[in-house]
């Protein structure tokens, strides 16, 4: 079960994005980014799902729990875009990583240094990353928006994370199957993916661990679906056996996780020179 936390006071921050999330802080005295049902309970169903599946995989992801907005702390201000109705059901909270930073264009040629790029530890999650955005059909991954981190609180190890799965499912259309990702939507794309793994260096080898690691990773999933669907709340209204039942036809066949391959040794061997 996901912890429920209460916010103490106002938002810190109103991100004025198309789902105007919110930077909380909760009686747990930790800062969280809220997401609400502005768009859609779906999309929050999305942001449970991506990034419980992530932690499957063995991938860093923000720690996850549910939030609850207190009317007397929604901001007039922006009372047109954060209405009371929002917010009479669970927010999805992500915990807020002050020791990191949004990996942005302005960001890369940082990379380029080559005893920087030593400090990152699990610099195989880049592609790891652009795996699981493969087999969830995340389109909102890309080189104009990374949604990634790089969280450094210790000065001698970097790690990537990975945030945002709210486009996840070719954003949002899960009940209608789903298709494979494009070359533009994926981060292996990217000016820092060929950054990280120039010169090909040990390169095939890593594409086949991450292969061989991928269906264990899948199995996994499998295995812990109805787990990761019971943290799902009342309040969302989902069908949720309707949604079972679309992840094992889409998520689960053969024939998408052989495609899932091919999409992403293709786009390896296209883009990483």
């Amino acid at each position: 079960m996901l912890k429920l936390l209460k916010t103490l006071h106002a938002p810190d921050k109103v991100y004025m994005t198309g789902g105007t999330p919110l930077l909380v802080t909760c009686e747990d005295m930790q800062t969280w980014i809220c997401k609400h049902g502005r768009l859609s309970n779906s999309h929050l169903f999305n942001e449970l799902v991506g990034s419980e599946f992530a932690n499957l995989w063995g991938l860093r992801t923000p720690e996850i729990c549910l939030i609850d907005v207190l009317e007397e702390h929604l901001p007039i201000e922006h009372a047109d875009l954060l209405q009371p109705a929002f917010f009479k059901k669970p927010c999805f909270g992500s915990l807020y990583l002050e020791s990191s930073k949004e990996i942005d264009s302005t960001y890369i040629p940082t990379f380029q240094d080559k005893n920087f790029r030593k400090k990152i530890k699990n610099r195989e999650d880049f592609l790891k990353i652009a795996l699981l955005d493969i087999w969830l059909s995340n389109e909102d991954r890309n080189h104009n928006n990374s949604n990634l981190l790089l969280e450094f609180s210790d000065n001698a190890a970097y790690y990537f994370y990975a945030f945002d799965h709210d486009s996840i499912f070719n954003s949002n259309t899960l009940n209608r199957g789903l298709y494979q990702i494009t070359e533009n939507e994926s981060i292996i794309n990217t000016d820092l993916a060929n950054i990280l793994f120039k010169s090909g260096r040990n390169l095939t080898a890593i594409v086949e661990r991450l292969i061989e690691n991928f269906y264990l990773c899948i199995k996994e999933c499998k295995i812990n679906l109805k787990n990761i669907l019971a943290l799902v709340p009342a309040e969302w209204n989902l069908d949720i056996q309707q949604l079972e039942v679309h992840l094992h036809n889409n998520l689960f066949s053969k024939e998408w996780l052989k495609a899932c391959e091919t999409n992403f040794r293709t786009l390896v061997q296209k883009h990483i020179k």
